[in-house]
């Protein structure tokens, strides 16, 4: 059982770690992208290169039967990042 116990701590441990970690790339991103957008004078360029790639070929394939609608939720978290104005949101 400590064995057991000691398996489920370390995992704890790392969830916690990819956590902050999913954190912080998040403010990252928005940051970076709050920066870009502030340098173009076009409005939503990081949305609209982001369309024009995606659109060309698809980044990645998900065929996973668990993954529904996977695709489109992280098409929706990734503009998401791209276009938003401040970090309190």
């Amino acid at each position: 059982m400590t064995d057991l116990s000691e398996r489920v701590e370390m995992l704890e441990k790392t969830i916690g770690e990819l956590t902050l970690n999913l954190h912080a790339s998040k403010v990252a991103i928005t940051v970076l992208s709050g920066a870009l957008s502030d340098m173009s004078s076009e409005p939503g360029m990081l949305v609209s290169s982001y369309e024009q790639v995606k659109s060309s070929a698809p980044l990645v394939t998900f065929n996973h039967p668990d993954q529904q609608n996977y695709e489109e939720r992280l098409r929706e978290s990734v503009l998401a990042l791209l276009s938003k104005p401040d970090l309190t949101s």
